[in-house]
């Protein structure tokens, strides 16, 4: 053997140990995984696959908790482990392949009540060392009704994601805790439908019931990369699946800067100004020469912002408060132009006039809308905001009156769930769906609801760009950018790339905002200028 060869053997042998060494291999056991590796890792911290709990329910009756003592075998050759209970049948293939291991897990129901609830614990992970994204407090989970559920878990080795395969049915997924704090390397795999009552309250709650005779099935696969690869690369599969699953609808075109106008302030206690209009406690909307100065002063505000928007080269503006802000926080904004006359009398009667301003002036107008219904007390002393049964309903309610009395064409919705949760998205997709030439800009979003608005994002909240989340799924995506109060020239360059990518800034519009207006249009004469 030449020397030559020998090199050869030494390279092929070392490759051949590499390719090894990357492929994932398990090792099955009577109750599910004995063993996990990857590039000369072991993963398993338990592997045995426990069924924490099954809700069922009869009817309307409560749901109550079944029976989860099984009866079980692992068919070594198929890979498939299979637990029988008095009510139904779980089925588990364990499939390694390539740098990724995925677990089907198929649900029977044989009994005469649906289940109404899983509660999965497939294995307890062991990372060689702490999970980067895991702060100790906040869970790493993820559902797929707002996005896809793609979780990274990086370590000092390597990188893992947690994947639903499955882009279309809700199902929750993740590493809830440590079991090792403060090491963080060892985690339970959860899957679940219903809510988990040991998950915080903001975490969404899976409807996903299977019938008597019934059978449902979930897909969750561990991805597994080399240090520093991205989660969102090692899951472009998915990605792609979800934005082939609900393309994205909206269209608009318009990319200049929305101003911003709040016309008065909350819990001022102005007797005569009891909306607190213009914050001045010297206005009277009780006596009729009162009433005649505030509609003067309301076209004079409506003057002056037209020459802010032309000033800024806006696209049009969303008057925040046209009802006036009578009421305290929760209902500081009433964002029901419908209740305008019983809510705000006074401007009932100069508010078309005063939108008109902004139209001959050639731009678009737009209010603050709600997904709530606005409960008024009859001698308006007090008011709530009531969660709606169908609030994509009272959303298109609102939307529609505004666009026929103002033909208004942007709104923002406030209160559309939490940062952490927002309303399912699929409102706002009936929402463009009634009307596809509105803009929608919502305070709370997900990736998804790129497919059908325009998320709100606070620059004072270190939000200056449209998320890679988001423009993973639809690179077209777009954000509107409040930069009221946020740090304006210290984000000079990210919002200058955001700008460039098609992201919309807001602004105050109702006074001459500086230096803040004169460096957004230095952003937008940096680009070239937006389009139109």
């Amino acid at each position: 053997m030449t020397r030559v060869q020998q090199l050869f053997g030494i390279v092929l042998i070392l490759v051949m140990r590499s390719a090894a060494q990357d492929t994932v291999t398990v090792q099955l056991k009577d109750n599910g995984l004995a063993s996990l590796r990857y590039h000369g890792s072991e993963f398993i911290g338990n592997g045995d696959f426990r069924v924490n709990g099954i809700q069922l329910q009869k009817g309307e009756s409560q749901p109550y908790a079944a029976d989860v003592n099984p009866t079980q075998k692992m068919d070594f050759t198929r890979k498939t482990l299979t637990k029988v209970y008095n009510w139904g049948k779980i089925t588990v293939l364990y499939d390694a392949s390539g740098s990724r291991l995925t677990l089907t897990v198929t649900t029977q129901n044989t009994s005469d009540a649906t289940i109404v609830g899983i509660f999965y614990e497939p294995l307890g992970l062991r990372f060689p060392s702490a999970v980067k994204e895991y702060d100790g407090v906040d869970p790493l989970l993820a559902d797929n009704i707002g996005g896809p559920s793609v979780i990274g878990a990086s370590y000092d080795s390597g990188v893992m994601t947690i994947n639903n395969e499955d882009v279309m049915k809700p199902l929750m997924i993740g590493m809830p805790w440590s079991w090792d704090k403060p090491a963080n390397t060892f985690f339970p795999l959860r899957i679940s439908t219903a809510r988990d009552a040991m998950y915080p309250d903001s975490t969404a709650t899976i409807n996903r019931p299977i019938p008597p005779g019934g059978s449902d099935q979930y897909q969750v696969s561990l991805r597994f990369g080399y240090p520093g690869s991205s989660a969102m690369a090692m899951s472009a599969d998915i990605f792609a699946k979800f934005a082939a699953a609900f393309p994205k609808r909206l269209n608009w075109r318009d990319r200049r800067p929305i101003g911003a106008l709040f016309m008065a302030t909350s819990g001022a206690g102005f007797v005569r100004n009891p909306r607190g209009w213009f914050q001045d406690p010297t206005i009277d909307t009780t006596s009729a020469a009162g009433l005649e100065t505030f509609r003067a002063r309301v076209l004079a505000y409506a003057d002056a912002s037209v020459g802010y928007l032309r000033q800024m080269n806006a696209q049009g503006m969303i008057t925040w408060d046209v009802e006036g802000e009578q009421f305290p926080h929760a209902t500081t904004y009433a964002c029901d132009p419908r209740q305008l006359a019983l809510l705000a009398p006074e401007m009932e009667g100069v508010v078309d006039a005063y939108f008109a301003r902004f139209r001959d002036a050639g731009f678009r107008v737009g209010v603050c809308v709600r997904p709530q219904e606005l409960v008024v007390a009859p001698d308006l002393s007090t008011a709530s905001q009531v969660d709606s049964k169908d609030p994509a309903t009272t959303l298109i309610d609102k939307i529609r009156y505004a666009v026929n009395r103002w033909n208004a064409s942007i709104f923002y919705v406030d209160s559309n769930g939490g940062p952490n949760n927002p309303m399912d998205p699929a409102v706002f997709q009936k929402v463009l769906a009634a009307f596809p030439n509105v803009l929608v800009i919502t305070e709370h979003s997900s990736p998804k609801y790129y497919a059908y608005s325009a998320p709100g994002l606070g620059l004072r909240d270190g939000m200056a760009n449209t998320p890679a989340a988001a423009t993973a799924i639809y690179p077209d995506a777009f954000s509107v950018i409040y930069t009221a109060d946020g740090p304006i020239q210290e984000r000079i360059a990210d919002l200058t790339r955001s700008v460039l990518r098609g992201d919309i800034i807001m602004y105050r519009s109702w006074f001459d905002d500086e230096p803040a207006n004169s460096l957004i249009r230095g952003i937008y004469e940096a680009t070239g200028g937006p389009a139109k």
